[in-house]
Order: C-alpha cells, then sequence, then structure tokens
C-alpha cells in the first residue's frame, strides 16, 4: 500500500533523487550500446510511483553498467551556430555546455521559449525520448537538467521527413489510422535496432504523407492525439506504441513554451503515422473491444503503481507514471487498464 503522500503522482522530488539526478548529469545521454539513457526518466517517474530512497539508489547503482561519461565540450556553440549541432549525436557535450550557459544567463523559462521553436519539426527524436527526458527535467524544475533535456532533444531532433501538403481527410487521427490498417499499400514493417530507424524507413512509403496531411487539425487535436495514441497501445501491447503514449504525453506538456500549436500537431501526428506504419499498422480496437478490456482490469491502481514503483524496468515504470498522471487529467479509465496490463502482464 503507498502512502498518502504520493497519492499525487509526481508531487514529491527528495533529497536522494535530486543527488541520484545530479551525478547522471555527468553521463552521456546514450548507452553504451548506442540507445537512450533512461537513468534520469526512470528515477522521476519511480519516486512519481512510491519508490523509496533504497530503491532508486539500488537502480542507478544497476544502470550505471549500461552507461558512460560525457564528454568534455570541444566547439563553444553560440547562438548563430547552435542548429548546426541539431541531429548531430557527436555534438552531445557542446550542446550541453551551450544550453547550461543560456539557461544560466537568461533562465529556464525564457531558453525554452527561444529554442523550442527550432524542434517541431524532430519533435519524434530517438522514438519521443527527446522530448521525454526535456518534460521530465522540466517537472524536477532543475536549471541544469533542463539544459541537459534541451541539449538532448538537439542532438536527437534530425526531423522524419518534411510535411507534404495534401486532401484533408478527417479531424480525428484515429479515422485516419484505421484507414490505413486497411490499405492495400502498406509498407513491410522494417525490423531493425532502433525504433526510430524503424521510424524513418516508413516515413518513405508513398501512402505516409497523404495520411499525414489528411488530418484537421482543431482546437482539441491535441487531446485526440493522446487518445490515438492510448488506443493504438491498448490494442496492440506493443513497445514502439508504448513510446507513442508517453513521447504524446511528454508534448503536450511542452506546448506551453511552442509558438505554433497546429505545426507541433502535424509533426506530432506524421511521428505517430510513422510509428503505426512500423509495426505493421494492425487492426485497432472496436469501442466495445476497449470496453472489455476496461472491465476485465480490476487492479487496485494503488498496487500497480507499488510494482511499476520497484520493477527492474524503466519503461514499466514510465509508462505506469504517465498513465497514472493521464488518468488523473482526463479520468479515462483506459490509462488504469493499460498500465494494470504493463505491470503485471501475465496476470
Amino acid at each position: 500500500m503507498l502512502p498518502d503522500s504520493v497519492l499525487v503522482v509526481g508531487q514529491i522530488v527528495s533529497q536522494v533523487l535530486q543527488e541520484l539526478l545530479d551525478e547522471e548529469l555527468g553521463a552521456d545521454p546514450t548507452t553504451v550500446r548506442g540507445l537512450t539513457n533512461h537513468l534520469p526518466m526512470a528515477l522521476v517517474a519511480k519516486e512519481g510511483l512510491g519508490a523509496d530512497a533504497d530503491e532508486l539508489t539500488r537502480f542507478a547503482a544497476a544502470y550505471s553498467t549500461r552507461i558512460t561519461a560525457l564528454d568534455e565540450s570541444s566547439t563553444r556553440l553560440d547562438e548563430h551556430t547552435w542548429r548546426s549541432a541539431i541531429g548531430n549525436y557527436g555534438a552531445a557535450a557542446d550542446l550541453r555546455s551551450y544550453f547550461a550557459r543560456r539557461v544560466a544567463e537568461e533562465g529556464t523559462d525564457e531558453t525554452l521559449k527561444k529554442h523550442l521553436p527550432a524542434f517541431i519539426a524532430g519533435i519524434s527524436g530517438a522514438a519521443f525520448h527527446g522530448v521525454i527526458r526535456l518534460a521530465y527535467a522540466i517537472e524536477v524544475s532543475s536549471p541544469s537538467r533542463v539544459a541537459a533535456g534541451l541539449a538532448y532533444l538537439a542532438e536527437v531532433g534530425s526531423p522524419l521527413r518534411p510535411l507534404v501538403p495534401g486532401a484533408v481527410g478527417a479531424q480525428d487521427p484515429m479515422t485516419i489510422l484505421a484507414d490505413l490498417s486497411k490499405s492495400p499499400d502498406l509498407p513491410t514493417p522494417p525490423r531493425l535496432r532502433i525504433i526510430e530507424e524503424e521510424m524513418r524507413v516508413v516515413a518513405n512509403s508513398d501512402l505516409f504523407d497523404a495520411a499525414v496531411a489528411s488530418l484537421e487539425v482543431t482546437e482539441d487535436t491535441d487531446q485526440k492525439l493522446a487518445q490515438a495514441a492510448l488506443h493504438l497501445y491498448a490494442s496492440t501491447d506493443d513497445f514502439t506504441a508504448l513510446h507513442g503514449v508517453t513521447g504524446l504525453e511528454a508534448i503536450n506538456s511542452l506546448r506551453p513554451w511552442f509558438d505554433d500549436n497546429e505545426l507541433l500537431s502535424r509533426f506530432a501526428f506524421q511521428a505517430l503515422v510513422a510509428a503505426y506504419l512500423s509495426i505493421g499498422a494492425p487492426a485497432l480496437w472496436s469501442r466495445d473491444q476497449l470496453d472489455e478490456f476496461v472491465g476485465t482490469n480490476e487492479r487496485d491502481p494503488r498496487e500497480v503503481s507499488s510494482s511499476a514503483a520497484f520493477s527492474t524496468d524503466e519503461h514499466v515504470s514510465k509508462l505506469v507514471y504517465t498513465a497514472r498522471r493521464s488518468w488523473e487529467k482526463t479520468n479515462d479509465p483506459l490509462y488504469l487498464a493499460v498500465a494494470a496490463r504493463k505491470a503485471f502482464p501475465n496476470s
């Protein structure tokens, strides 16, 4: 049973969490295997779900074998040159140094406002992990961690492809995804080592641009995109689809610092379409199937949160953390159902 103090997910930032996050700032944002370093995100999620100091310390020690020290900066980027480093995986230290200076001189809010618009086209970089890391950094309110989050988003922020104008077909992203699943021209899902690489392959398919362009963006598109990502994950229990849920939640949390929310929605939908095609555009559950799935969930949300808080799998912690927060905002029980399934996959 979780204590009352963690009923509101994500409110507490303990001294131990602060210290571990400070230590992580010395690490490269990419692991020794070339994947995203999940340590700072996992630690924030775990504490938000109720993990104690011993669990945070244990997890950080276990994860430390996957990470390496961040290199020293070799090129001093400035306001005129920093954009040249966007999408450059070799510029991690240079970008970190640049954003640390910007945050120190201008503050986090002004730095976010000035720089985030440059990342709209590459918002899905590293399978959404760039935007997720930044959103978590803002949540724990540390200038140095926000600088690290901005640097990673810049490092991985290569666009999937330019937006191409086309005929508008629907306001609901789910309608477009459902139509895609029935297309006879679906690309063959690639099987590559990294999710982002798979997304880039299908983004070059013949039907991709038309599908992306067919969404009519309205005032509630941000909510519909989050719902579509949730529906996709509920229907498939797919690892790539999981990142759509956590990624869309992170994107929506950053909207106050973007100056063009319509354009942000278009690139967010582009990323969701790429993720969907990369897993083969499977058929999605009907409303009745979703209701049945929700109805079979008998897990107490506290039990789910407790299990995820002490999980050895960082993706369990992150998904349940996102689902709990999203449920608190929307009261949609589908979030609780997918969280329970992730925390207890064999029940």
